[in-house]
C-alpha cells in the first residue's frame, strides 16, 4: 500500500514570511487553501491508498479529515517536523503502508499526474525518490519502505536526504519537475502561482484578498 503524508504546523504560526501583506487570520486561510490543494491533488491519484495529515493543531485535523484524510495528532514531545515525519511514518507503517510519499502543504501546483509520475519513478523493492526544490529544499519525497531514510528536511534538505540514501545504499531517483521547485514562503511566490496550472483554492484566496494589488501588480 502506499501512503502519502502532509505535514503541517500550527496555524498560529504559519507563513510568517508574509507577515508584510498578510495578517495572522489571512496568513491561516492561506496554508489552509493550499492544504486543500495538496491534499485535492492527493486524493485525485490513483496510486495513493491512503492519505494521512500530521499536525499538533485540531483545526487542521478536522480540516484534513473533512477533506478525507485521515488525521494524524502531532505528539506533544515531538520535537520539529522531522521527529512528526517519523512518528506518522511509524503509524502509516503500522496500518500497511510499504511506501510512503511525503509533500509539503505548501505546494499546492501538485497534481494527480505529478503524484504518479514521482510515484512511478521511485525504485523498488527499496528506494527513495525526491523532488528538489529551487532553495536546495525537498518538494516531495517518496520511500520505500518508509522508513528507508530518515527523515532531513529543513534547509539544504536534497543534499541532506541523498546523502543519507548514499549512506544506506538506498537506490534514488531525482526527479527535476518545475511545477513542484518552488513552494509558497515568500509573497513575490503567490504571482508565480498565479502564473501556474492547478492550486485552484490557493488562487480564490490570492485574488479575493487582493493581494496582487498590494504586491503592486495590479490587474491580476
Amino acid at each position: 500500500m502506499i501512503a502519502a503524508l502532509v505535514p503541517l504546523k500550527a496555524l498560529g504560526g504559519v507563513k510568517e514570511r508574509m507577515a508584510a501583506i498578510l495578517d495572522p487570520q489571512e496568513r491561516q486561510r492561506l496554508a489552509l487553501a493550499m492544504l486543500t490543494d495538496v491534499l485535492t491533488a492527493l486524493l485525485g491519484a490513483a496510486s495513493i491508498a491512503y492519505l494521512a495529515v500530521v499536525s499538533p493543531d485540531p483545526a487542521v485535523l478536522s480540516h484534513a479529515e473533512r477533506l478525507g484524510a485521515h488525521p494524524i495528532p502531532e505528539p506533544p514531545q515531538a520535537m520539529g517536523l522531522n521527529a512528526a515525519l517519523g512518528h506518522a511514518a511509524s503509524i502509516l507503517s503500522g496500518r500497511g503502508a510499504t511506501a510512503l510519499l511525503v509533500m509539503p502543504a505548501d505546494v499546492p501546483t501538485l497534481s494527480p499526474a505529478l503524484v504518479e509520475e514521482i510515484v512511478q519513478s521511485l525504485p523498488r523493492p527499496r528506494g527513495m525518490a525526491i523532488v528538489p526544490a529551487a532553495d536546495g529544499g525537498t518538494n516531495a519525497l517518496a520511500l520505500t519502505p518508509p522508513d528507508a531514510v530518515p527523515f532531513r528536511f529543513g534547509p539544504r534538505s536534497f543534499t541532506a536526504h541523498r546523502r543519507e540514501a548514499v549512506a544506506r545504499n538506498v537506490p534514488t531517483a531525482v526527479l527535476r519537475l518545475e511545477p513542484l521547485a518552488y513552494d509558497v514562503d515568500e509573497p513575490q511566490d503567490l504571482l508565480r502561482v498565479l502564473q501556474t496550472d492547478g492550486a485552484l483554492h490557493t488562487k480564490e484566496v490570492v485574488i479575493s484578498l487582493g493581494l496582487m494589488s498590494r504586491l503592486g501588480h495590479e490587474g491580476g
